[in-house]
């Protein structure tokens, strides 16, 4: 059985234009597969030696995000009206509550906090955790972070501390089920601009949601 299937695992790669799986996925494959692998360790692709904020940078810019590292949350407000301008956007923003608290009186923008209403070209949430291995944004509902505000902008900027960059998908929802709060009624997975191909296969940008991505990482001198 395990020479016809690794026959059929070949052909697969072969057909996709991949090369000889390397000897330690097969191993970890045929323990997956006659069980003896530990199921609380799951199999994971192997990342670059590359701190994961920095490879979460070079996978997010690689699907048409932008990303903007700042030393402290009180630069939040200057960063989003310095952004808000060069964009030439106009009419009212939407902030989540969460980050009320920061001062917002020199930028100009006299923003809404809370829910958006639609009518908001620009709004900024805050992440729960990103994930390294594909550039994606976490993001869980609830009144301090509304959902609306991640889908109903055309440029959604989110803040994002250094320190909530794992590096897979698994760990954020191992972080999500230790958090002392209620689990979220929804949670956001978010990976760049909304985009689309159907039309001539050709990529499309905003076609259902924000047609811009922009992270401000927050990488204050006591993350490491």
């Amino acid at each position: 059985m395990s020479a016809a299937r690794d026959k059929i695992l070949a052909r697969i790669r072969t057909g996709l234009g991949r090369g000889t799986l390397p000897r330690e996925s097969r191993e970890a494959l045929d323990a997956r597969l006659d069980g003896t692998l530990n199921p609380d360790k799951p199999l994971r692709p192997r990342l670059p030696d590359t701190p994961l904020a920095a490879l979460f940078r070079e996978r997010l810019e690689a699907i048409a995000g932008t990303l903007q590292t700042l030393h402290d949350e009180a630069y939040i407000p200057g960063a989003v009206a310095t952004y808000h301008a060069s964009r030439q956007v106009t009419g009212p923003i939407a902030v989540a509550p969460s980050l009320q608290e920061l001062d917002w009186s020199a930028t100009g923008l006299e923003p809404r906090f809370g829910r958006s209403h639609g009518e908001e070209l620009l709004c900024v949430s805050r992440a729960f955790c990103a994930i390294a291995e594909t550039g994606t944004l976490v993001l869980l509902s609830g009144p301090e972070n509304p959902t609306t505000l991640n889908f109903l902008p055309d440029h959604h900027l989110v803040v994002l501390d250094a320190a909530d960059v794992l590096s897979h998908i698994e760990d954020a929802w191992a972080r999500i089920r230790t958090r002392d709060a209620d689990w979220p009624r929804t949670v956001n997975l978010i990976t760049g601009p909304s985009r689309t191909a159907d039309v001539e296969q050709t990529i499309q940008l905003g076609a259902h949601g924000p047609r811009s991505l922009h992270v401000l990482l927050i990488n204050s001198p006591r993350v490491a």
